[in-house]
């Protein structure tokens, strides 16, 4: 892409990793504690999340743009507010239906379900995902791509993802 844009999104939201386990899995011989560490994701947890979507494009508009950051922010907006002071759950975590019948019980829970278990990796993909479909919505996957969504969970720890940008 010879042009590249990007706008920065912030948002609260809970989450839980309910897959996780550290004991096993890719990386697990890299830890040099002795005692087997505690699975602290599995917790409900909440992060001050920050999104930063790229675009790119080899043309610019009729009004030297890649696109207009305001359409950028539109394309997002809705999710952006739904997601906000959510708890984001995967429909197949243990404790799914349990957190959806609290919460529609007293109605101080706000769900936000998904279909994966909302690591920061899996939730970069979601955004990217939403995004490419809108700019194919508008009719602009043509001439505008999403390059990649970079998803911050904490000021240390972030997740990209890239997709098939030709």
């Amino acid at each position: 892409m010879k042009w590249q844009i990007s706008k920065t999104f912030r948002f609260e939201a809970g989450h839980r990793v309910w897959k996780q386990n550290l004991t096993f899995g890719r990386g697990s011989n890299l830890t040099l504690d002795k005692e087997i560490p505690v699975n602290k994701c599995i917790n409900l947890h909440g992060h001050s999340y920050v999104l930063e979507v790229v675009l790119g494009s080899d043309t610019l508009s009729e009004q030297d743009m890649v696109i207009d950051f305001y359409h950028v922010k539109n394309a997002l907006k809705d999710l952006i507010d739904t997601i906000d002071h959510s708890f984001i759950i995967d429909i197949n975590d243990p404790m799914y239906p349990e957190l959806k019948e609290v919460a529609e019980k007293y109605g101080a829970l706000k769900i936000f379900p998904v279909d994966f278990c909302p690591t920061a990796e899996a939730l970069a993909k979601f955004f990217y995902d939403f995004l490419e479909q809108k700019l194919r919505e508008a009719g602009l996957s043509e001439e505008v791509r999403v390059v990649k969504t970079v998803l911050w969970e904490t000021a240390t720890s972030k997740a990209e993802y890239l997709g098939n940008v030709l």
